[in-house]
């Protein structure tokens, strides 16, 4: 998620063209890796799931800055991750990802976005962000059929609400997509809802700042506090990218050992 998406600050006219060609470049590298993995890991034609992916995971920006201490935790348990993400994604900027992904058959997938506005695929009409409930309908448009790709596999499905987000960001519409999550989860029970709220927000608000954990010594200030966010409101310090991490790996039921 970034601050031109549709929690954050709208972006001036001359940026949002950059921003949809990078979009547009990422997903086709993202398409070629995962058609890698499709190979590596789809199975075999004995029936052998030995190179099959533990963890796929596909998101925006929280993703970008998680994904490397989730690779690493994940890794440390024996997991094999792909993570796919680019800040400022919608779901339906990664159809082709998600539909090569039903067809490898990762052993979980967790689709983690966080309700950005910027991209053609979810605003064809362009211009500023729109109102919350309009970006959550958009999306609540395309997750079924995202999830519909994985119906009949055995591959378990995740879903990331996202945090409480501060000021200049918009809580609203973080609310109207939080919303769309449930609605989503209590109408598929094969889907699996994931809440980073108890390690980025356990009161349910937004805290830039939060007391440290036991495994925070090497980011923990002298107050006993540490960073998490950033002042955008939005996006995630190192420490907080270590909790999202660490709330996923939970989540999934594979929790961070160190």
């Amino acid at each position: 998620m970034t601050t031109e998406g549709g929690l954050g600050v709208a972006a001036d006219g001359a940026a949002r063209p950059r921003r949809l060609v990078l979009v547009g470049a990422c997903a086709l590298v993202a398409t070629a890796a995962v058609a890698g993995a499709v190979l590596r890991g789809g199975g075999s034609s004995d029936g052998a799931d030995d190179d099959r992916l533990d963890v796929a995971i596909v998101g925006d920006s929280l993703i970008e800055q998680s994904r490397d201490r989730f690779r690493a935790h994940a890794g440390d348990g024996g997991l094999t991750v792909e993570a796919f993400a680019f800040g400022g994604s919608a779901p339906c900027d990664w159809l082709d990802v998600f539909h090569d992904l039903a067809e490898a058959r990762p052993e979980r997938l967790i689709i983690s976005f966080t309700g950005n506005d910027s991209t053609p695929c979810i605003n064809p009409g362009g211009g500023p962000p729109r109102d919350p409930q309009t970006i959550a309908d958009a999306y609540a448009d395309d997750l079924p059929a995202i999830v519909d790709l994985f119906a009949g596999t055995d591959t378990d499905v995740y879903v990331v609400v996202p945090p409480p987000v501060g000021e200049p960001a918009s809580e609203p519409a973080a609310v109207a997509i939080r919303a769309m999550y449930h609605d989503l989860v209590d109408a598929r029970p094969d889907v699996t809802l994931i809440d980073p709220a108890p390690l980025l927000g356990p009161d349910r608000r937004f805290h830039r700042t939060l007391p440290c954990e036991h495994w925070e010594s090497a980011t923990c200030r002298a107050d006993g506090t540490v960073e998490v966010r950033n002042a955008d409101g939005i996006h995630l310090t190192p420490a907080g990218g270590e909790r999202y991490a660490r709330t996923l790996l939970e989540g999934i039921g594979q929790p961070a050992t160190t």
